[in-house]
């Protein structure tokens, strides 16, 4: 029995022994967790940069196409101010579409796009002036990495066939087609990396260090029903939510993707007394006189001349509201121009003087992205709710402070 009793102590003693080596070895990790932990956390707060957002996994793309409308061609009053400004005159129009547009088969029937498929759905496009998507291209930079040897875009473009139809009530109504090398000449103006090729296909690792930028500030205004809140991409300002229950923004989509940067900017200003903004501001302190001049007067335009004088007439006529004539006396004027330098090939490095500020000053548009994403103020909270959230981009971007 003592033989029996004394090998119960002794395998007790052992397995007592092994007990604490092991809850030894247990606190002993559960302290390297923590340590671990805390460690990790620290560097996040320091890597995390609380003004950049991504989302989505596929590469960044943007589905696009050019036309080239005869507006003379129409018949529908609801075109009758395009009628009186374009007819007879070089026009260039830009689409953007949302992916689930651009990839499927639609028609056109009672005055609507309808999708082909069954149970199929799509958001909506964009149908821009060039000079309006002139205005929204500095706020975008494709991103670039090397492909055998030679620079090439992330930012996919996506150039579609679609046949647009300029007046859907009518059944035989005005269409016009899809101008690819229009499209691949214009992208290749004002982003000079679409002048090489493009790789559809490559290795993640080729490209998984480029990112596609979209550059974005905030507005918002006092009206007597509340505060209206607008984002600005490059010089083209959207109203939230609106621009995205309309499909204004649903081009954006085709951006959601992790290797796609929403850089936000901050809040813009703007003093109408003193002709100045944020930027004007800006560029006038860092000695860009020229393009704040040039801005200055973009945005708080004098005069006009004899050219503009035709058109104030013509919109008249057309039954153009008073309140809005010299708006679109000036756009059409600047459409003009630019989709005749686009047409002609002069539309490259601004040979025809027709690009907006921030694309005719690059050099100053980088500093004053370098100087305010510098800051990484933080959004508003409608921000994330009205437009990050809508388009997926819901991630804060995590920086390699050694990279």
């Amino acid at each position: 029995m003592d033989d029996d009793f004394q090998f119960e102590e002794e395998q007790g003693t052992i397995f007592e022994s092994f007990s604490d080596i092991a809850l030894c070895t247990l606190a002993v990790a559960l302290l390297l967790v923590t340590l671990l932990a805390i460690s990790i956390t620290q560097n996040l707060n320091v890597q995390i940069n609380r003004s950049k957002f991504s989302g989505g996994v596929m590469r960044p793309s943007l589905h696009l196409e050019c036309t080239v409308p005869d507006f003379g061609a129409t018949t529908v009053p609801e075109l009758a101010v395009e009628r009186a400004l374009f007819s007879g005159q070089p026009y260039v129009a830009v689409h953007l579409f949302s992916p689930s547009l651009a990839l499927i088969a639609t028609d056109v029937r009672e005055g609507g796009t309808v999708a082909l498929g069954e149970d199929e759905t799509f958001a909506q496009q964009q149908d821009l002036p060039l000079a309006r998507f002139l205005e929204v291209a500095p706020g975008i930079n494709p991103g670039s990495f090397m492909a055998d040897g030679r620079q090439t875009a992330l930012l996919l473009p996506s150039i579609l066939d679609k046949q647009m139809v300029y007046e859907p009530a009518l059944p035989s109504g005005y269409r016009a087609n899809a101008d690819r090398s229009l499209t691949r000449q214009l992208l290749a103006s004002i982003w000079p990396v679409y002048g090489g090729p493009v790789y559809p296909t490559r290795r993640p690792e080729e490209y998984s260090h480029a990112r596609t930028q979209v550059f974005v500030e905030t507005s918002t205004v006092q009206t007597p029903s509340g505060e209206e809140h607008f984002i600005i991409i490059g010089h083209a300002a959207y109203k939230l939510p609106d621009a995205l229950d309309d499909g204004s923004l649903a081009w954006l989509g085709g951006f959601s993707s992790g290797l796609t940067e929403i850089v936000f900017l901050g809040e813009a200003w703007s003093d109408v007394a003193r002709r100045t903004n944020r930027r004007i501001e800006f560029f006038e302190q860092e000695g860009f006189s020229a393009c704040a001049e040039a801005y200055r007067e973009y945005a708080f335009p004098n005069g006009g001349g004899p050219a503009l004088d035709g058109l104030r007439v013509r919109l008249a006529q057309a039954g153009c509201p008073a309140e809005r004539i010299e708006e679109r006396a000036r756009n059409a004027l600047v459409q003009t121009r630019a989709s005749e330098a686009l047409l002609e090939g002069r539309l490259a490095n601004n040979q025809s003087g027709v690009f907006p500020p921030l694309l005719a000053y690059p050099e100053a548009w980088a500093a004053y992205i370098h100087h305010f994403e510098r800051e990484q103020p933080d959004p508003p909270k409608w921000f994330y709710a009205d437009f990050l959230d809508r388009l997926g981009f819901d991630r804060l971007t995590i920086e390699n402070p050694h990279r």
